[in-house]
């Protein structure tokens, strides 16, 4: 078995370094190399040095320069001093020959710890205390998030302009803005979109559930592919509501067998449209970051691409009652579903909250900051019912409360939504709210 240390680009290394001493400004163009890439340590701590020192405005790359830092006061001055004598051999002098040298170094780093995590993988398959599915996506997950990096070329405006006009032009008519939302009147404020979190909060038993399983239809219908993480919900049950939304047949006897042949047929038309779909659904009931976000790029290996990522819902894993704790937790988990996946695998993220007894979002503000548009959905007063014109105005209420993304509703404003518990639906009521003018 060959040493990882084999996989190398020693004369790269070498190279890197002789070039920075007499170009230090270019290791502004090569942020995504670190110390560590480096197989030779020396040639690892000079890089490190010569970075730091360039950063604080210093560009004499010297023996002394160097011994002043704390990674380069390690390497004796002998041979920081026979390096740079011999560096106008090793030197490159255009930023080109640099950039090709450095994509050397991480090309020989990227195998050499791809090397290194299937060795972690061998020796998982020998242990019977871990799962190994799991284990295994996570350690190569770390190698492919290590060497994600972003471009080290940062183009001026005036190169990038017309590209994101076209992107604005493309967005206006539509057909590029994102996967619609079930109910028309939402989409004139925010839609799903890659890259980007919409939050849904209700009270305890307040039908967030059933609004994600609306909206996962929905995108479905859409020809997309959806990953429905579920806490609440074994598959076994998602699949009676799902089924029950689908036929219109209450969900008490679609659970309870109590159905008539034509029933039965419409049934079995349903289950044939969802074995025809990129769907999803895994019964989580604790969460985790890791869990949740092994499990994401696992699916998104099957479909290729996966489109969108429902969290229903929002929690923290229970594991502390201490207040700041568990606030922490449910804000962490929030900003790894926002930005590591939404944000960096460009899925479009629907998650549903908890509201507590005030209407507010239960356990964490960091939610509302993480999230890039927050509704709530919650029940219509009596008198708010009457007042709009009665059951064609729906029983439930949708507010767009925080939007990054576009118009949000004001005191008085929001989307009027019939929700029917027993056929699991939601859909937008025929007529809708008209907010009174202020005297």
């Amino acid at each position: 078995m060959i040493d990882s240390r084999d996989i190398n680009s020693l004369q790269s290394e070498s190279g890197v370094i002789a070039t920075l001493i007499y170009h230090p400004e270019f290791c502004f163009y090569s942020e995504g190399l670190l110390p560590n890439y480096f197989v030779n340590e020396d040639n690892g701590k000079l890089y490190a040095a010569i970075v730091d020192l360039t950063k604080r405005g210093i560009y004499t790359i010297d023996a002394y320069n160097i011994s002043t830092c704390e990674t380069g006061s390690s390497i004796p001055l002998e041979r920081i001093n026979e390096f740079i004598e011999m560096s106008h051999v090793l030197a490159r002098g255009t930023l080109e020959e640099y950039k090709a040298l450095v994509q050397n170094i991480l090309n020989a780093a990227f195998r050499r710890n791809t090397y290194i995590a299937l060795q972690k993988c061998m020796a998982l398959c020998q242990r019977d205390d871990t799962n190994l599915e799991q284990d295994v996506y996570s350690e190569i997950d770390k190698v492919m998030m290590d060497f994600s990096v972003a471009e080290d070329d940062v183009p001026e405006f005036k190169d990038v302009v017309d590209g994101l006009w076209k992107d604005v032009e493309d967005h206006q008519d539509g057909s590029n803005a994102g996967i619609p939302f079930k109910f028309p009147t939402l989409n004139d404020y925010v839609r799903i979109e890659p890259g980007e979190l919409v939050v849904v909060g209700a009270p305890a038993k307040g039908a967030k559930s059933m609004f994600m399983l609306n909206e996962a239809v929905d995108i479905l219908k859409q020809g997309k592919s959806v990953f429905y993480l579920d806490s609440e919900l074994s598959s076994r049950l998602f699949l009676c509501r799902l089924v029950s939304h689908l036929t219109q047949i209450e969900f008490s006897r679609i659970r309870s067998g109590r159905y008539n042949e034509e029933e039965r047929a419409r049934i079995a038309e349903a289950i044939r449209w969802v074995k025809q779909q990129k769907l999803v659904h895994l019964y989580m009931p604790i969460f985790s970051e890791r869990a949740i976000y092994t499990a994401v790029k696992k699916v998104s290996h099957k479909f290729g691409k996966l489109d969108v990522l429902i969290v229903d819902y929002l929690k923290p894993t229970g594991s502390s009652t201490e207040a700041y704790a568990v606030y922490s937790e449910l804000g962490n988990l929030t900003d790894m579903v926002k930005n590591d996946i939404a944000g960096k695998m460009g899925i479009a993220g629907l998650a549903a909250a908890q509201l507590n007894a005030n209407n507010k979002l239960a356990d964490s503000a960091k939610i509302a900051r993480n999230a890039s548009t927050i509704m709530f959905l919650t029940d219509k007063t009596p008198e708010e019912i009457i007042d709009d014109g009665g059951k064609e105005a729906g029983n439930k209420k949708l507010i767009v409360v925080q939007n990054r993304n576009g118009m949000q509703h004001v005191d008085g404003e929001w989307i009027n939504i019939d929700f029917d518990g027993n056929r699991c639906t939601l859909t937008e009521a025929g007529k809708q709210h008209v907010a009174k003018e202020p005297f």
